[in-house]
């Protein structure tokens, strides 16, 4: 009766432990590392959304999850999709350590970077009118406004002793410091208006373009 009692408790030992290496064993052994392959933005500005979404490769059916150890304030990221999303504020200008981390349920594997947070900047510039036409020579037109445009949506009128111009032929048009556009003779060119701000040089164009005719000549007889 003992012997059969220890015979029972082989079998089943052994039936646990096939189990056991069939059913955990063998795919863990197949299983690849999971490897973060995606390189996040180190630069973000002050109340413009910052964006990273994760790229992985991993062999391994089971749900992978996406967690942040650490993180700036206000920082989220999707458990299941890896995406990280933040909208930084003007507290937060400077430098923030993130590290990302992904679990395969076998393996895990992190991403450690550091995002530069930068105030509000010069988007671009706009100026009014955007084009200007001349029927004849030596008259003087003004540039009407300029307006700088910055990363958080929001604009200003900026004063034209602040700007730089230029035209790109002087035979055809001239412009001055103040923003005076005058027509030399016909044809066409364009007139370069730039500003900066905080080391961020943004410009614009206005298209000049001058027709004149000359009137019918008479002849004597």
């Amino acid at each position: 009766m003992k012997k059969r009692t220890v015979y029972f408790s082989i079998i089943i030992g052994i039936l646990l432990t096939s189990f056991l290496i069939s059913g955990c064993v063998l795919p863990f052994m197949g299983n690849e590392p999971v490897t973060i392959v995606s390189k996040p933005k180190l630069e973000a500005v002050v109340g413009v959304p910052y964006k990273y979404q994760l790229d992985i490769e991993d062999d391994s059916k089971t749900k992978v999850i996406f967690t942040l150890p650490v993180y700036p304030e206000g920082m989220t990221m999707d458990a299941s999709t890896g995406l990280l999303m933040w909208t930084p504020t003007q507290e937060q200008i400077g430098k923030h350590d993130v590290i990302i981390r992904v679990n395969d349920g076998w393996f895990k594997d992190e991403q450690e970077f550091t995002i530069t947070v930068s105030p509000i900047q010069l988007k671009s510039l706009t100026v009014k009118p955007a084009s200007m036409s001349f029927t004849s020579t030596n008259l003087p037109k003004n540039i009407e406004s300029i307006t700088a445009n910055y990363t958080d949506d929001t604009s200003k009128v900026i004063d034209k002793s602040k700007c730089n111009f230029k035209s790109n032929d002087i035979t055809v048009a001239t412009v001055d410091e103040a923003g005076k556009v005058t027509a030399k003779k016909s044809g066409s060119t364009t007139i370069t208006v730039s500003y900066s701000e905080e080391g961020i040089t943004k410009s614009a164009a206005i298209t000049v373009t001058i027709s004149t005719t000359n009137p019918p000549t008479s002849g004597g007889g």
